[in-house]
């Protein structure tokens, strides 16, 4: 077994296995019930710098820029590689496309560090000690800390693939993947910033009503992140011809991958968003955002990749078909909502791509057949209906975030007053 194989497995590893625990430490672990040390220092800190709307909003802005520099630096990175048919290792890593990304990672990294120290400093001044406790009061500081951690500290064993397996290195490597699950996790969080900060900004946590400026944010927040993870999931059927590892892959990966992806976030759109269109919103800020990072990269290298399978469609119906069930009684949780807007989104996103696969694609990709058709609808709308829980959950975390330490600390003088009830 090759040494550099070896070395890109430890440094992987340990990128991963430290975030692994250091995730689990903070979210997870057991903590000790809050003592009357601690909820007074809650209660102290109700009004305390910690919990600022204004600094909540420093830092998802701060991220998003961070995130904005991986998706530029990604499509210029993707453009580089086109053009130049190099994929660099040992000491050229560190080309400008790279060092672009990781500015970005860098730069979220340091925000994120520099508001969990704001977070930190009261809570030391008023008695909190454990970390945790910081951390799970406001999960998405620590939670851009250690994604944007790992995309800084997976530099070395990425640069160890690259030199190991050179210009053969799929885009879908275990260090690949990695980056660009932690790449589209930041603007995600930095959603939940923003979120935190607005819902701080209301008292008594009330909910969003409608569209603010922070939707708008947020949107563009979501259209990164999917931007972003489809460098890596689909981008190697969309630059040239497809030859070598990708022409080997069943062709319907491809649109599945892109309606599946499309599909979790427009959910995710509709959960965090305001009103009944937030679906076709996300979908129009995402080709918005293709559209300029690509020709970014066209304009400073020279190529572009073509433009992804276009989603619009499945999103109107999405947000009609949620809109539908709502009228008709039917929570966002339900079976019966889960299947009709995996339906929906279907039919809308096959009406579209697979046309354009047959007519504009198919003499750059592999013979696409009637099989690899309708092997697409079925698994786009299999998968898209049993990964519909996540971004429903994920969107009501995110939906939540800063009414969970308004609500403990309204409750805390009342515990703490009220007597305890002994059990023998």
């Amino acid at each position: 077994m090759s040494s550099l194989f070896l070395q890109g497995l430890v440094f992987s590893g340990l990128a991963i296995g430290v975030l692994a625990f250091l995730a689990w430490w903070l979210y997870l672990s057991p903590v000790k019930h809050l003592d009357k040390t601690g909820a007074s220092a809650a209660v102290h800190g109700r009004n305390a710098f910690s919990n600022s709307p204004l600094l909540f909003n420093s830092l998802a802005l701060m991220v998003g820029i961070g995130a904005l520099l991986i998706c530029v630096g990604g499509y210029w990175d993707l453009s580089e590689h086109v053009v130049t048919g190099i994929v660099p290792g040992g000491e050229d890593f560190l080309w400008p496309p790279h060092l672009l990304i990781y500015a970005g990672f860098l730069l979220a990294f340091l925000v994120a560090v520099g508001g969990l120290s704001a977070l930190a400093v009261p809570n030391l001044r008023a008695g909190v000690i454990d970390p945790r406790r910081w951390v799970r009061r406001n999960p998405y500081v620590g939670a851009t800390v250690l994604v944007a951690g790992y995309g800084i500290f997976s530099i070395p064993g990425d640069a160890i693939w690259h030199e190991l397996y050179g210009i053969d290195l799929t885009a879908w490597s275990p260090p690949h993947i990695f980056i660009a699950l932690s790449s589209a996790s930041l603007p995600i969080f930095a959603a939940g910033l923003l979120i935190g900060a607005g819902n701080r900004a209301r008292p008594g946590g009330e909910r969003f009503s409608g569209p603010d400026w922070r939707s708008f944010v947020n949107l563009f927040y979501l259209a990164i992140a999917l931007s972003v993870f489809l460098i890596v999931g689909t981008s190697e059927w969309e630059i040239s011809e497809v030859t070598g590892h990708v022409a080997q892959r069943p062709v319907w990966l491809y649109p599945t991958a892109i309606g599946v992806s499309s599909f979790f976030l427009s959910v995710l759109a509709r959960k965090i968003v305001p009103g009944p269109w937030s679906a076709t919103a996300f979908a129009l800020f995402f080709f918005g955002m293709r559209i300029a990072a690509t020709s970014f990269a066209e304009v400073v290298s020279g190529a572009m990749p073509r433009l992804t399978l276009v989603f619009i469609l499945g999103a109107i119906l999405l947000d009609l078909t949620c809109r539908w069930m709502e009228r008709l009684g039917f929570k966002p949780g339900d079976w019966q909502v889960r299947l009709a807007a995996s339906g929906a989104f279907m039919v809308g996103y096959t009406i579209v791509a697979q046309p354009t696969i047959e007519f504009l694609f198919l003499r750059f990709l592999p013979h696409f057949t009637v099989p690899d058709h309708l092997l697409t609808a079925l698994f786009t709308f299999l998968l898209s209906a049993a990964l519909y829980p996540v971004p429903v959950a994920l969107g009501s975390w995110l939906r939540n975030s800063g009414r969970e330490v308004t609500a403990a600390q309204q409750d805390l003088p009342e515990a703490m007053t009220a007597p305890a009830k002994v059990s023998l």
